[in-house]
């Protein structure tokens, strides 16, 4: 009975030995090789899915303020003039009614500026300076980056001191291009305006298209061009 026992604590002995049995070198290898996989995988997907997600809200916050610069540009030219009579009795003529898209280029980007009389109710004066209407100028100068562009708004009333004229202030900075163009009332389109010109007889587009184009950091060979265009209602508005 004692020699069985012995045996079968031999035998007992001898698998709590067994279990004890170290890995391998090529066990520990394949087990790393695995695991590593398996990080690289893991690292990558959600490496991925946070880069989309940055991509996405970066894109975002472009649209939300392109959309803000093109509804106040839209609003300002919704309401844009040309009068008909001069500014005095003397015959000079009415530089003040002028509408001026011009054709600019800065860093070989578009950079195209536009000065229009406007209805619109002024936002940084106060509403009594301007009795019948105000001077809008859109106009694009240098960033602090070699390939950005600023675009400035300016208002100044109807009637004023060349000295008293206020100077922009920024409507969107980031910008690779600003690009305006101008319809006529058979459709055919112009990248510029001069209302003065005889080609256009005093007359306002109608229709001006607008376009921005802002720098993608993400992709710099593919900038963010966001356009819209804005239909003028009226062509003259007579002085009473």
């Amino acid at each position: 009975m004692k020699g069985k026992i012995r045996i079968t604590g031999g035998i007992i002995m001898k698998s709590i030995a067994g279990s004890h049995k170290g890995f391998t070198l090529l066990e520990v290898l394949l087990a790393f090789f695995i695991f590593s996989i398996l990080f690289i995988t893991i690292y990558t997907s959600y490496s991925g899915s946070f880069k989309t997600i940055n991509m996405t809200e970066y894109q975002m916050e472009l649209y939300r303020k392109a959309a803000i610069v093109l509804e106040r540009i839209s609003e300002d030219l919704q309401s844009a003039y040309i009068s008909l009579l001069p500014p005095d009795s003397f015959g000079r003529p009415a530089e003040y009614t002028q509408f001026l898209g011009e054709d600019n280029d800065m860093n070989a980007s578009e950079a195209d500026s536009l000065s229009f009389f406007s209805r619109i109710p002024p936002l940084f004066t106060e509403a009594d300076e301007t009795v019948s209407g105000q001077l809008i100028t859109y106009s694009v100068i240098q960033g602090s980056k070699d390939d950005e562009l600023i675009l400035l708004r300016s208002e100044n009333p109807e009637f004023m001191d060349e000295d008293e004229e206020r100077a922009g202030l920024i409507v969107s900075d980031g910008l690779q291009a600003v690009n305006f163009t101008y319809f006529d009332d058979d459709g055919e389109a112009h990248d510029s305006w001069d209302s003065d010109s005889d080609e256009f007889g005093g007359r306002l587009p109608t229709m001006v298209s607008i376009s921005l184009e802002f720098l993608n950091n993400e992709n710099p060979e593919a900038p963010l061009k966001i356009m819209t265009s804005v239909a003028l209602p009226v062509n003259y508005l007579p002085r009473l």
